[in-house]
């Protein structure tokens, strides 16, 4: 099965998410039937919900992220990102190194 990734960046508002300096990212791969399902729709609100639920599962010291950036990641492999956070449904993300200073 192919890999089905998406980088999900997120800020508190739009200006602060496509801010690379203080964005924060995600590398989210999708693979069960339920966020696979919505990528008919649109991929991208498959992606943001598995963002938004690692977040809360995963990260809930971090500050609420109220605006969220899907694009399909291409290039990239999920092993290339060794450290994943995985929800029960299987989909999974990665914490994507900030842009700060590249």
């Amino acid at each position: 099965m192919a890999e089905l990734l998406y980088r999900v960046t997120f800020g508190a508002d739009e200006a602060s998410a496509r801010n690379p300096l203080i964005s924060n990212s995600f590398l989210v791969e999708l693979v069960c039937g339920k966020h696979s399902d919505l990528l008919e729709s649109d991929p991208s609100v498959a992606a943001r919900d598995v963002a938004r639920k690692v977040i809360e599962h995963h990260f809930s010291e971090w500050p609420q992220s109220h605006y969220l950036i899907a694009d399909k990641a291409e290039d990239v492999s999920a092993s290339d990102f060794g450290e994943w956070k995985t929800l029960d449904c299987g989909c999974r993300a990665a914490v994507i190194p900030s842009q700060c200073g590249k």
